[in-house]
């Protein structure tokens, strides 16, 4: 017998509709079936074509008008598929049917604007991996204006080899040619990343042992195989979906060329846009973070701070110090721009042509000598760990352990490219550089604003600069900022004419640090950058008013993405690591609601988000 919503599926307005002429108005309930329909139901029902057809015409209207309704209250829709949906055996019609979501042209500028689509080609037999039903097969169809030449895919329209999204986030969205990943799976996904960071390959193999209910014989068809790639992409586009969704726009993609490409410009802009503004969160306020304080003459003011540090998070990037030009891939030591650095020894410093089959040139030997001897060093102690029976020895001893560190040695000789002071020691880097650490900027109840990459060095120059870039609107700067090397931010600000960071703005070291890591001799740590200075940030008990640790607390979250990173290619990096901080945010504003914290917005500073 087959299920009521089968029976629905297949004679709802979609199959039938793009079937019609497409002058045929939508809000009219044909009279009779087209043949496939027919046939297709005659074979599921095991009855005629004429009892189907009188079925049609006792039902139709009903399911026509109604069976949309019908569909989202059918329990079914949280069980098993069922197992004759995988046979595939009608080219037009199955079980599980992905439409677009329009029946018409959208197109103003179309002649046709507003007419039915029409369905010329077979639907394409696709995967769908859902939360609740499994992974299964169906059917995605594709519809075709014969004006304008459009064609309608479940997820986007495609004018021009350019794919526009439809407006709002799709129950499932298409992560390759022939699979779909349910809304729900994808969010799903992303939560194991954000509190467990479960990377896209664990997250595909959660889904296969977990979540797939395949039928005993289905578990090996490479089909219904979900691939860490699959789950990259779904992270990305539903990504750049809500983003879209947010700021009311629409997602436009390339429909041509690789996969791996499609996504590039989009989440490039995002980035940029959220590197000018801050995060979404740039201007939250709570009871946390934001302090009334009356002073003694009676004067009402309000205090907020903000905590910066750094965190030993990095990619490869150009082996010249301080580029910020993009590898072409994670693989690559030099950026386009110095290409002709390959051709030179790897000694730093050094600027003699490496040998034939070597990195290093006749006077530095030695040096590549002892970068091999270290190498296999490593994988001797590698193989050891194997037999002592360690779980995990490739987390014990990076693989690479060897090959992206710097190796420094004793040269018996004199370096014709250094002086005589510095010809004994050298240094050589053999593999790709990385950038230096990411510098976040949190505020004390957690929720993250900023985060920049840093690539030579967490220099107080650098830490400077991001301050004022990131909160460049009148207003926006904070009244304290914590910063480990406060008292070395203070020597920096001081002795450059015409910089008044340090006299706008408090500079208090977090106490910890400034008990056990300061000297209490020079005059910035003893005085201008002691917290005890700063009396609105104590209370009247003498405990601190704000959590000067939250930034150290929250580098312990966003360090466990270093080995899930670690080889992202620049433009993914930097989309990953702000998505994982923006649902970090979100789940922090949760949580704050949930104390009563109060959590909110300053309208003078509302407009600078990444949305704007």
């Amino acid at each position: 017998m087959l299920p009521l919503s089968s029976l629905i599926h297949a004679l709802s307005a979609s199959p039938v509709l793009h079937r019609l002429p497409s002058t045929w108005n939508p809000d009219h309930t044909p009279a009779e079936l087209p043949p496939h329909v027919l046939e297709f139901m005659s074979c599921r029902l095991g009855v005629s074509q004429d009892c189907v057809q009188s079925l049609w015409t006792a039902i139709g209207a009903w399911i026509w008008t109604e069976g949309t309704t019908i569909l989202a209250d059918d329990p079914r829709e949280d069980g098993p598929a069922d197992g004759w949906v995988t046979q595939e055996s009608d080219r037009f019609l199955s079980e599980h049917m992905l439409y677009p979501p329009t029946r018409v042209c959208t197109d103003p500028a179309c002649a046709d604007h507003g007419h039915i689509l029409r369905l010329w080609d077979a639907p394409t037999s696709v995967q769908v991996f859902t939360m609740t039903r499994g992974a299964y097969n169906a059917h995605a169809v594709h519809l075709t204006c014969k004006r304008c030449k459009a064609i309608y895919y479940p997820n986007y329209v495609v004018r021009d080899d350019i794919r526009q999204y439809f407006i709002g986030i799709p129950d499932h969205i298409q992560v390759s040619g022939h699979k779909y990943i349910e809304r729900a799976v994808l969010e799903h996904f992303t939560m194991l990343a954000v509190l467990s960071w479960t990377s896209f390959t664990n997250s595909a193999h959660i889904y296969h042992r977990s979540m797939g209910n395949l039928a005993n014989n289905l578990p090996e068809d490479s089909r219904f195989c979900l691939q860490g790639a699959h789950v990259s992409d779904g992270f990305v586009v539903l990504a750049l979906l809500r983003d879209c969704h947010d700021r009311g726009q629409v997602l436009e993609v390339p429909h041509g060329g690789h996969q791996k490409d499609r996504f590039i410009a989009a989440m490039r802009a995002r980035t940029q846009r959220i590197q000018r503004a801050g995060q979404p969160e740039q201007a939250h306020w709570c009871t946390k973070c934001l302090r009334r304080f009356d002073d003694p003459d009676g004067v009402t003011r309000y205090v907020d701070c903000i905590i910066t540090d750094g965190i030993d998070v990095g990619r490869p990037c150009c082996g010249v110090h301080n580029c910020r030009q993009e590898l072409r891939t994670p693989q690559d030591r030099w950026c386009a721009g110095h290409q002709r650095w390959e051709l030179f020894c790897v000694v730093d410093g050094c600027s003699v042509p490496h040998r034939l089959g070597y990195r290093t040139c006749e006077l530095h030997t030695a040096v590549e000598e002892h970068y091999v001897a270290a190498s296999k060093a490593i994988f001797t102690l590698r193989a050891r760990l194997q037999r002592a029976q360690v779980a995990h020895p490739t987390d014990a001893i990076a693989p690479d352990a060897a090959i992206d560190e710097d190796i420094e040695t004793e040269m018996p000789g004199p370096c014709p490219s250094k002086t005589a002071e510095g010809n004994q020691r050298v240094r050589a880097r053999f593999g790709r550089r990385r950038t230096h650490n990411e510098q976040l900027i949190v505020r004390p109840c957690g929720i993250i604003t900023s985060r920049e990459t840093f690539y030579g060095a967490e220099s107080v120059p650098q830490v400077v600069d991001m301050i004022k870039k990131k909160h460049i609107i009148p207003g926006s700067m904070p009244r304290y900022v914590w910063y480990d090397n406060n008292c070395g931010l203070y020597k920096y600000c001081a002795a450059r004419a015409g910089e008044r960071l340090h006299l706008d703005i408090g500079l208090p070291v977090d106490v910890f640090h400034w008990k056990c890591k300061h000297k209490k001799t020079d005059i910035e740590c003893s005085y201008h950058c002691n917290p005890h200075l700063f009396q609105e940030l104590l209370k009247d008990d003498n405990n601190w008013f704000f959590n000067s640790s939250r930034a150290e607390q929250t580098n312990v979250w966003f360090g466990g993405y270093h080995a899930i990173v670690r080889e992202m290619g620049a433009v993914k990096y930097e989309f990953y690591l702000d998505e994982m901080i923006l649902q970090k945010n979100r789940l922090t504003v949760i949580k704050l609601e949930q104390e009563g914290c109060i959590p909110g917005y300053r309208a003078d500073l509302r407009f600078q988000t990444a949305h704007d």
